[in-house]
């Protein structure tokens, strides 16, 4: 069968790993002919190109720059002009190949036209992962604030949302918004797909990383990995950090960058933090060596949003048996918390409003020996039942 996935983001590290590329490795594995289209921020400084990586075709799409720290106007540009682009370039490639399923996952709802004219193009179904409720969770943060603006965007996502033959929901609580929300979607096309991993093995001398880092063995490392935008609401975590300035071996770990990075630095030097260690940039097996010497995985949510969100970065947590400490906004904290604290009990939540709570749970987690050794233990059963990326592979199999 071939398969063509579209995905905004896509490693350019042949032995890169993430989320978008674990999907297409598995069916790799399975035996089918996988092609991979992406988008290449200009800053890459790599032309537009067609490669071949570990048995799959991968188009990269040079772009305008999209992510992490860049202006509303060039990303909003961005969105709408590369649905063109992509089509174009797929079409040059790859336009006599006969598609089985074409695979997408959101940003894809703010160009509609891409998935029409591949679907008609193509003639095969489509498949959506539903990621990013756009552009309601922008609207939430203040980031779209003309009404104008916002029912464009509306209307591009509802026509978008309207080609896909089938839209995997991250959770029940997201299938619950969409079908409650989105009346014109019919609700036949809707199913749970839960967020996925692939639990491959990493080779590192996890002392030597600690000691790299600057923290002792003793040290109680609560680690937040991904992007540092505002949706992640991290000034709330820095004044934790400071919450709990006096208990010495807890120290907080950031990795990544975005939107927010410098804000939030700054914040932790003004408070004279020296409990709070910043990594711009590591690669992916680094990264995933740095979660096995840490102990606590942490989430946060801005507290203005209305639509429910999984957090992705969840995945790495459970994968390496970090309990997650969650500071969530209302619409979250019923349903991802719900399911981290109370389901799957993998960690302790708290609304992003209640500074007490959220220290409260800290607390608990590194003074509670014996809840913190039951959470690691959900942990490890909560991956291979809910987050087995062979699942999502059968679910997409069983709808074509």
């Amino acid at each position: 069968m071939n398969v063509l996935f579209l995905f905004a983001q896509y490693p350019e590290a042949i032995d890169g790993s993430n989320l978008h590329k674990d999907l297409p490795d598995e069916f790799c594995r399975h035996g089918h002919s996988v092609f991979v289209a992406a988008i290449r921020e200009r800053r890459v400084k790599k032309e537009t190109g067609v490669y071949h990586e570990n048995g799959r075709s991968v188009l990269r799409v040079k772009v305008g720059n999209m992510f992490d720290d860049v202006s509303k106007i060039e990303k909003a540009l961005v969105m709408l002009s590369m649905d063109r682009k992509l089509v174009n370039q797929i079409k040059k490639y790859w336009g006599d190949v006969k598609f089985d399923l074409i695979v997408a996952s959101t940003p894809w709802t703010a160009g509609y036209r891409l998935i029409s004219q591949l679907k008609i193009h193509f003639n095969c179904p489509t498949f959506l992962i539903l990621w990013d409720i756009f552009p309601q969770n922008a609207k939430d943060l203040g980031l779209i604030r003309n009404p104008l603006i916002f029912n464009f965007f509306k209307s591009r996502e509802l026509k978008s949302l309207k080609n896909f033959d089938h839209i995997g929901c991250m959770t029940e609580g997201n299938l619950k918004y969409i079908s409650k929300h989105y009346s014109l979607i019919r609700k036949n096309k809707l199913l749970i797909f839960p967020l996925w991993a692939d639990k491959s093995a990493v080779n590192r001398d996890l002392i030597k990383t600690r000691q790299e880092l600057g923290f002792d063995n003793n040290d109680f490392i609560l680690v937040f990995g991904g992007n540092m935008g505002l949706p992640q609401n991290l000034s709330n975590v820095i004044k934790l950090a400071n919450e709990v300035r006096a208990v010495h071996q807890v120290k907080f770990l950031f990795v990544g960058k975005g939107s927010e990075t410098n804000k939030i630095k700054k914040l932790a030097k003004e408070l004279e933090l020296t409990n709070v260690t910043f990594l711009d940039h590591i690669e992916r097996s680094g990264y995933q060596a740095l979660m096995m010497t840490c102990d606590v995985g942490l989430v946060s949510l801005n507290p203005k949003f209305t639509v429910p969100n999984f957090p992705s970065k969840t995945m790495d947590y459970v994968k390496f048996n970090l309990p997650i400490l969650a500071s969530l906004d209302k619409c979250a904290l019923a349903d991802y918390g719900n399911f981290i604290e109370n389901k799957a009990k993998i960690g302790l939540c708290s609304d992003a409003e209640d500074i007490v709570n959220y220290k409260e749970n800290l607390l608990r987690l590194y003074n509670d020996k014996h809840l913190y050794a039951q959470l690691v233990n959900n942990c490890q059963e909560t991956f291979e039942k809910e987050f087995n990326i062979r699942d999502n592979y059968d679910k997409i199999m069983a709808l074509i």
